[in-house]
């Protein structure tokens, strides 16, 4: 590859700095490579009114991947029938979200008990205990104060409640009042955040951001994630305030299926990418480039919704269907079929296995999934001397 075709590739293929050295080719050194990479991403980025210690914007180029994340989530709103989807209870999503986003942050418990502790009402015993009832308080706070606008005393008060009975003896509730080290498991500072004194002004922006009714929820409700951790205003509880203030605005902005899955759900299963995406946002070397955290929680979002997505596929060929096989007799049929496909899970099916369900004879059963075959419902797959339909998702 030319340094054109490499720039392209990694505009494609979004790494920080870090991932790259080792991506290139050994006759190009990263101090040749990364000034032209850097200059043209500046050119496709959108800067933020959201700005670092040294008073430079933070910006983020809307990759194919974020915008291919966003669209996804988009179109679920536009259809999205609250009757038609998976019912996966409001409360245990609560539950769930507030057992995950303890657990990001090392809390040891299990799904189970984490629910038993919450429905029992008990008093926490343990510290750990105590993060998933707070969790758990927080969301119902953030639940039930959708009508209001995220400011400075609502993020307080969220920060408030995860921390109640958490915090170390001299530490108070609020903004910290002085430094803070992010340090990882191996007891290695990872990031430093602003001092004290650039907290507020920080803030002041975040929250002015926040209310700005032109920027997008989805890139919102990342962009407020990574810039809330970047400036750490907080002795404890910066990851667990972030998330909730994510969850939030998506819910204040209309994307009311995220009470049905818990976020955090996905996160807790790869903290590692989660850490790492952050890390690379923060890291001076990427130039304040929040793109790598903005693309991976924008498609994190997207993943968790996975199961709505295929439902709602579901749905809508079958709606597509019934238009394709209007004019037949056997439209109620073809219908109720594929139907009862989705439903049961089934990928896969044989002419004499849709003859049995549907009370027909093998002739209209070979006929049905004909039609269906050839409309795109589902592929043919011939495997010995047997067909077999196989069911397409997209």
């Amino acid at each position: 590859m030319d340094m054109e075709e490499l720039i392209l590739h990694f505009m494609e293929n979004y790494y920080p700095r870090q991932e790259i050295v080792y991506r290139l080719p050994v006759s190009l050194p990263i101090s040749e490579f990364w000034p032209e990479e850097l200059a043209h991403r500046h050119s496709q980025a959108v800067q933020l009114p959201l700005r670092t210690v040294a008073d430079e914007h933070y910006w983020y180029v809307p990759t194919k991947k974020l915008l291919a994340a966003g669209d996804k989530l988009a179109k679920i709103v536009r259809y999205e029938d609250t009757n038609a989807l998976p019912q996966y209870a409001h409360e245990t999503s609560i539950m769930d979200e507030a057992f995950y986003s303890s657990a990001i942050e090392g809390a040891f418990s299990t799904r189970a008990k984490a629910h038993e502790l919450i429905q029992s009402g008990k008093k926490p015993e343990t510290k750990d205990e105590r993060m998933i009832a707070n969790n758990y308080e927080a969301l119902r706070f953030v639940l039930d104060h959708l009508d209001a606008p995220i400011s400075e005393a609502i993020t307080l008060e969220i920060a408030r409640i995860l921390t109640a009975g958490t915090l170390e003896d001299e530490t108070k509730h609020g903004w910290r009042n002085g430094p803070v080290y992010v340090i990882s498991g191996r007891q290695k500072v990872v990031y430093v955040p602003p001092d004290a004194d650039k907290i507020q002004p920080m803030l002041d922006d975040l929250f002015a951001f926040l209310a700005m009714e032109d920027v997008h929820p989805i890139i919102k409700a990342c962009v407020a994630h990574i810039y809330f951790v970047t400036i750490h205003p907080l002795f404890d509880g910066n990851g667990r305030t972030a998330r909730a203030l994510s969850y939030m605005i998506l819910l204040q902005a209309g994307y009311d299926f995220f009470r049905q899955v818990p976020i955090s759900g996905l996160l807790a299963q790869e903290r590692s990418k989660y850490y790492k995406a952050i890390q690379a946002s923060q890291n001076p070397e990427n130039g304040n480039d929040f793109t790598y955290f903005v693309e991976y929680y924008a498609d994190m979002l997207n993943r968790s919704m996975s199961e709505i997505h295929t439902h709602m596929n579901e749905k809508w060929r079958l709606e597509k269907l019934r238009k394709d096989a209007a004019s037949l007799a056997s439209v109620d049929r073809l219908a109720n079929g594929m139907e009862w496909l989705y439903s049961k899970e089934i990928h896969t099916i044989t002419t004499d296995k849709w003859k049995e369900k549907l009370n027909v004879s093998f002739e209209t059963a070979r006929k049905d999934l004909t039609w269906l075959a050839d409309n795109g419902y589902l592929d043919v797959r011939i495997s010995g001397h047997k067909k077999f339909f196989d069911i397409k998702t997209e």
